[in-house]
């Protein structure tokens, strides 16, 4: 018997090390996560056709860990978007410039940008641009 007493403590030993394993794994995994904060929207107006109007979005790491922004993403050539930072630490926050090129539009548009950052909750943070270019007012000659 004593042979099975001891296979019983060995199994019972690497269960209860794989728990300890898989629940440090957990805590390590739950704490000092980052946190993407940013407007979800931005809407440009009324806009002249061929004008390129910019909005500065605050992107901020409401976690605890380092928020690392992979990369942007546009969903047409038309939006040009730059990010002051990709590393910003818990409590602070970096500029994202985005420009919104009407040359190509008449009416209202929707376009979007996504921001692809290690957030675990959000690894894909989408923000919604519109806006409603018009065409230019010229002189016009009278015959």
């Amino acid at each position: 018997m004593p042979k099975n007493i001891i296979i019983f403590i060995i199994i019972v030993a690497i269960i209860i090390l794989g728990g300890i394993l898989v629940f440090s794994t957990t805590q390590n995994n739950s704490g000092l996560q980052p946190r993407i904060l940013v407007s979800e929207e931005w809407d440009f107006g009324k806009v002249t056709q061929g004008e390129k109007p910019t909005h500065i979005f605050i992107v901020k790491n409401g976690g605890e860990g380092d928020l690392i922004i992979d990369s942007l993403k546009e969903s047409c050539a038309c939006i040009e978007a730059s990010i002051s930072t990709t590393l910003i630490q818990p409590g602070e926050s970096a500029e994202l410039k985005v420009s919104y090129d009407t040359t190509d539009y008449v009416g209202k548009d929707e376009k979007h940008i996504h921001i692809y950052s290690n957030d675990p909750q959000v690894q894909d943070k989408r923000i919604n641009l519109y806006v409603e270019t018009e065409k230019p007012k010229g002189p016009y000659l009278e015959e």
